[in-house]
């Protein structure tokens, strides 16, 4: 199955486990919470609310796009995205509200937030694309060298061309973030001390190298 060769995961990296029955999970948590609350969005969007940790959670704290790690990059880092964007509802309360519901909502790095933002995904790339049920991990994979690539069966589709290019996926960063997951997860598997010491050394230059690619090159 194509979660079996998910290319947001190393092999140390845990499956996304019913993502669509914990959101439900988590949105009675909240409507039973604060009854008044219409816009779900609101709620788990706040960087300092415990809904926006246990929303992280959901998706193992990596962005469903790209695979990154919150923890390996800042909290900064990471948004909560509308799958399908804004401006495909109506510009009214209705429209909001249900542009707000958990069922749209992502966990995503800013980059891919941000770059996918003016995207509006129509059918059928919003089951293609689907970032909960795996779907997206067909159009998606990693090469040898740890690049995401298009799969072949895309590769001549213009909006999955537009997709990749505006979150930015074919990035360097996006390869030094995988990396950076793979270095991460033999660290916490190492038990020989000495090597477990030299794989945080190599782990710490790898971010710092990351970080200052984002700087200079603007992958951001």
């Amino acid at each position: 199955m194509a979660r079996d060769k998910d290319y947001r995961n190393t092999e140390y990296c845990p499956i996304l486990n019913k993502v669509e029955e914990q959101k439900q999970v988590l949105e009675k948590e909240i409507k039973s919470e604060f009854p008044r609350t219409k816009i779900v969005y609101n709620k788990v969007n706040n960087w300092d609310s415990v809904y926006h940790k246990k929303f992280a959670q959901i998706y193992n704290n990596k962005c469903a796009y790209c695979g990154a790690l919150w923890g390996l990059l800042p909290v900064e880092s990471f948004e909560v995205d509308h799958f399908l964007n804004e401006a495909s509802f109506p510009d009214t309360t209705e429209g909001r509200v249900e542009a707000g519901r958990m069922i749209n909502l992502v966990w995503s790095c800013i980059s891919c937030n941000r770059g996918k933002r003016e995207i509006t995904i129509k059918p059928p790339y919003d089951d293609l694309l689907n970032v909960d049920n795996g779907n997206i991990a067909m159009v998606f994979r990693r090469d040898r060298e740890f690049y995401i690539r298009i799969c072949n069966t895309y590769q001549n589709d213009k909006f999955i061309q537009q997709f990749y290019k505006s979150l930015h996926l074919g990035y360097e960063t996006r390869r030094l973030d995988y990396l950076g997951l793979q270095l991460e997860g033999k660290y916490q598997a190492e038990k020989d001390e000495k090597r477990k010491n030299k794989l945080g050394e190599c782990l710490s230059i790898l971010m710092k190298e990351r970080n200052r690619m984002v700087v200079t090159d603007g992958a951001l």
